[in-house]
């Protein structure tokens, strides 16, 4: 059996892949897991191909292997001559976004049992910070969430550590007050401030903003995913008309949300809009191709984009 997991909601793919390793270990069978950076496609081919005395079932992952070049193409030939034995399945994981021009890639789709877990919408973060909070035996008051909201974005992994740091307080429930006290927004004000400053054509405050991101121990990935994220938004609101209320709906957005973002995207043309997107893209690309240090990349963009 071939399985790729795939997408940007990393916290819920890794509980999906954590689920199968659980049920296959409960099932007796052997689980391997390879990780990009130490995978190593000499290692995974004789487990892959080989077979023991008894039969025994073996679930084999190889996570983000479209990061390791000697894996990927590696992977590539050996699904091209080899069918893959009843008693094995192969997982390939993969975080962010995915190039779909890839031979890898087109083959898994077409191929593999394939599940999407994308970026998670603004109703699926406000739910899951709910749900926290009751499992926790807390209530949360509906401005507290939305404004958690607004510091974790869609980064579901943050959503539940900072719920779960809140609900350690003695009050039943977590008031607006509390959260504004004791979440960091910092890492997400910061990102707004720099899509700001970079749509503005502010170079030394968006460089500024980039390098304390670096300091402040952002991971690249994630700060990219956050940036193109907010521009992608901000290119469905420039242009419309509607209501808040009713891109929220057509959205799936909490209006509040809505309306921060579209006060944005109106000091901001939709020309460079796409110009900024075309460039974050391609800077998506590079860093998970690894052709350049990020910090460097992240610079390279800026001077791509703010002349």
């Amino acid at each position: 059996m071939l399985v790729f997991i795939y997408g940007e909601d990393t916290f819920s793919s890794q509980s999906h892949l954590d689920s199968l390793l659980t049920k296959a270990k409960a099932e007796g069978g052997e689980v391997h897991v390879f990780r990009d950076e130490s995978a190593d496609w000499e290692i995974i081919a004789p487990i892959l191909s080989g077979s023991g005395l008894f039969s025994t079932k073996k679930t084999i992952v190889i996570k983000n292997a479209l990061d390791n070049k000697n894996v990927r193409e590696s992977l590539v030939d050996y699904l091209d001559n080899h069918t893959i034995g009843s008693d094995v399945a192969l997982v390939i994981y993969q975080t962010g976004t995915i190039d779909k021009r890839l031979g890898l890639i087109k083959k898994l789709l077409k191929d593999a049992e394939a599940k999407e877990f994308a970026t998670p919408e603004s109703y699926t973060v406000e739910s899951w910070i709910k749900r926290w909070a009751e499992q926790a035996g807390k209530s949360i008051e509906p401005n507290a969430v939305r404004y958690l909201m607004e510091i974790v974005g869609a980064d579901l992994h943050r959503a539940k550590s900072e719920t779960e740091k809140l609900a350690h307080l003695p009050e039943p429930t977590i008031t607006l007050a509390a959260t504004k006290s004791l979440a960091q927004s910092n890492l997400n004000d910061d990102i707004w401030q720099f899509v700001d400053a970079v749509g503005n054509g502010h170079k030394s405050q968006a460089l500024q903003l980039l390098e304390q991101q670096f300091l402040a121990g952002a991971e690249p990935l994630y700060l990219l995913s956050m940036v193109i994220r907010e521009v992608r938004l901000m290119l469905a609101l420039s242009n419309s008309n509607s209501s808040d209320k009713e891109l929220a709906a057509t959205l799936s957005l909490h209006p509040f949300v809505v309306q921060k973002t579209r006060a944005r995207s109106r000091a901001m043309s939709a020309i460079r809009l796409k110009g900024m997107y075309q460039a974050l893209v391609r800077l998506d690309s590079a860093l998970k191709s690894g052709k350049g240090e990020p910090r460097l990349l992240f610079t390279i963009l800026l001077d791509s984009i703010l002349k």
